[in-house]
């Protein structure tokens, strides 16, 4: 009897194991490859919101089967929240789902391939396996209109936050599915439109009120908010024996990028630049510049540029000469564009407590490591009056 109970017993569990084998077998999983692809502004032609059909990549994936064969069905949504058109709750824009299918092999699935004209799919061997796809829920009738209204006015979608959700659902027979995989993105749309230069500088008959003493500067701008975008700038030498207007000296040899086959400096996702110790060219006392920046933003019909007006500017030299021997180092130069000349002297200068310093490349913050640009860029806030000295030590 206890043999009869103790094999029962085994029997029941290796049974209850090859279930739960089987079950954890059976499933699929959403590969990124490279799964969601954002973009700056997302435009009406990409987008066919009464199917789901669009013309771009939105995401990409590998279903994969942890055996074969297995069933399975995609679910996605898309929905969002948008305070221009007065939706300040997240509100579903569409929710499609297709028929469960068989797969024999992965699927590359594209949101280009997934809606409600989707007839079949290939796998990864050039199978074809059908497929059906249908709409579960869309958007109210009066905001999907307040939703074409915006798009008819501006070409793109409204900005705010949408959310677009994937999900996999997968089991050993049509009957047997439970969600094994989501995949999700929220896209911040804040399109941008404009670029404002605020300084240095402003129009070339206002050079004399737009006069800095600083051969490093600091170039600030303002652009709407864009996480996507790659910042570019440029910077020439206006020459009035040369130059007729700001756009001709632009256009001509420029100080940045010291590389003149490149038209434009590329210096990433930011809303400043210090102006580089190398690979530039020095800027000089009594000159006049030229500077622009550009915008370059991916979107759903390919890239786009938004380029600022173009702002000038003059170097002044205080008391006709620097009280900074050229060729120091340009932190010390810096910091000699933030002195006095009799302050500089009397620091940095013979007898002086720093005289013959040169800074060892080592720099901190606050107590955090720094680097050379970050310095600097603390120094022409002084100089700029976006900042004031609270305290100066000096360690031996």
């Amino acid at each position: 009897m206890r043999n009869t109970f103790y094999k029962t017993a085994l029997l029941f569990l290796l049974s209850g194991f090859i279930s739960d084998h089987k079950l954890f077998a059976q499933t699929i999983h959403l590969d990124p490859e490279p799964g969601f692809t954002e973009y700056a502004t997302y435009y009406i032609s990409s987008f066919d919101l009464q199917t789901g059909a669009s013309n771009f990549q939105l995401f990409r994936f590998r279903l994969r089967g942890s055996s074969y064969p297995v069933y399975g069905k995609v679910h996605f949504t898309a929905s969002l929240i948008s305070p221009s058109l007065n939706i300040h709750s997240e509100t579903t824009i569409i929710d499609v789902e297709s028929a469960p299918f068989q797969m024999s092999a992965d699927i590359i699935l594209e949101n280009q391939d997934f809606s409600t004209n989707t007839t079949q799919l290939l796998d990864v061997n050039g199978n074809v396996v059908p497929l059906s796809v249908t709409i579960n829920e869309s958007m109210d009738v009066s905001q999907f209109d307040q939703i074409l209204s915006a798009l008819l006015m501006t070409g793109r979608l409204a900005d705010g936050h949408y959310l677009f959700i994937v999900q996999i659902y997968s089991g050993s027979s049509e009957d047997d599915l439970s969600l094994t995989d989501t995949a999700e993105i929220t896209i911040v749309v804040d399109s941008p439109s404009y670029i404002n230069l605020e300084s240095p500088g402003g129009t070339l008959a206002d050079t004399s009120i737009n006069e800095i003493y600083n051969t490093f500067p600091l170039f600030i701008w303002y652009p709407q908010v864009c996480s996507q975008c790659d910042m570019m700038i440029r910077l020439s030498e206006f020459k009035p024996e040369i130059h007729s207007s700001i756009d001709d000296a632009i256009e001509d040899e420029t100080m940045l990028p010291f590389d003149q086959t490149e038209a434009w400096e590329s210096i990433g996702n930011v809303t400043s630049f210090q102006y580089p110790v190398s690979d530039a060219r020095l800027l000089t006392y009594n000159s006049v510049y030229v500077w622009q920046v550009k915008a370059t933003l991916p979107t759903t019909a390919g890239d786009e540029e938004i380029t600022s007006s173009i702002f000038s500017f003059k170097i002044g030299d205080i008391g006709g000469s620097s009280p900074v021997p050229t060729g120091v180092n340009p932190v010390i130069q810096l910091i000699g564009q933030a002195l006095t000349s009799d302050q500089f002297s009397a620091l940095f200068g013979p007898g002086g407590s720093l005289e013959g310093y040169i800074p060892n490349g080592s720099y901190t913050i606050n107590g955090n490591v720094s680097d050379q640009s970050s310095i600097m860029a603390v120094i022409n806030q002084v100089i700029s009056q976006n900042a004031v000295i609270t305290n100066i030590s000096v360690i031996d």
